[in-house]
């Protein structure tokens, strides 16, 4: 088993992925905002890497028809148990027997784990996945912010560095568009609350630097430490 291997094989356990197909209401309010640009009611949809599944049950209660690949095994057996089509994780080599299939396809801190060789496969087989107009939703560290740094580097078995630049370079013969670049949601909680005020305080802080930071460096790009991309099969 090589060092890589080796590190997947403890993964699900570092990441504390317990309760499957769980989400709680702080869940349940991120993806409602972070997917609402999305097809998800009675669409046909596919997260690669879906993890402990909380969003795989957020789908569900949405009458989403859900597909899902994931390299943990105990959670590929979840899946299988629930019904759900479990695709290979390598996906590139699958793509065609799904050609046109997905109305959505979703990657939450997924496509950092592959060499930038492997990312362009990938988005070939989405591109090819995906119905023509579907949309595909990536998230990962902000390689173009200094606070990416954590989120990038904490992880060992990340192997590529994203952000707005390096995917419109990779996508210049590739048939995306993209609708929405911006830093990830962050939901607020229940109005009024101590967690709310937390957040709605961490949230104009953040707000307020990134403002800073793009008129001194006259870059106009986020600096929120995880960012998400939106493009459209055109």
């Amino acid at each position: 088993m090589n060092r890589t291997s080796d590190l997947y094989s403890n993964y699900q356990d570092w990441k504390s992925w317990d309760d499957l197909f769980v989400y709680t209401p702080d869940h349940d309010g991120y993806f409602t905002r972070e997917l609402a640009d999305l097809a998800i009611r009675e669409a046909d949809v596919l997260e690669i890497g879906f993890g402990s599944g909380s969003c795989v049950a957020w789908l569900e209660d949405r009458g989403a028809r859900i597909s899902v690949t994931e390299i943990s095994e105990r959670s590929c057996a979840g899946a299988q148990a629930r019904g759900l089509e479990v695709l290979p994780t390598d996906l590139p080599p699958v793509a065609g027997a799904h050609a046109n299939q997905f109305d959505t396809i979703i990657a939450f801190d997924v496509f950092e784990h592959l060499d930038l060789d492997t990312v362009g496969q990938y988005l070939d087989a989405c591109a090819t996945m995906l119905k023509s107009g579907g949309r595909l939703l990536l998230r990962f560290p902000n390689a173009q912010s200094p606070f990416g740094l954590q989120p990038q580097a904490g992880d060992p078995t990340h192997k590529s560095q994203l952000s707005l630049s390096v995917l419109n370079l990779m996508n210049v013969s590739r048939p995306f568009r993209v609708t929405r670049y911006a830093a990830s949601h962050l939901y607020l909680g229940k109005p009024m609350t101590p967690v709310w005020f937390k957040r709605v305080t961490r949230r104009g802080m953040q707000k307020a630097l990134n403002g800073f930071l793009s008129f001194v460096y006259a870059s106009g790009i986020p600096y929120e430490p995880v960012v998400v991309i939106v493009m459209e099969k055109s």
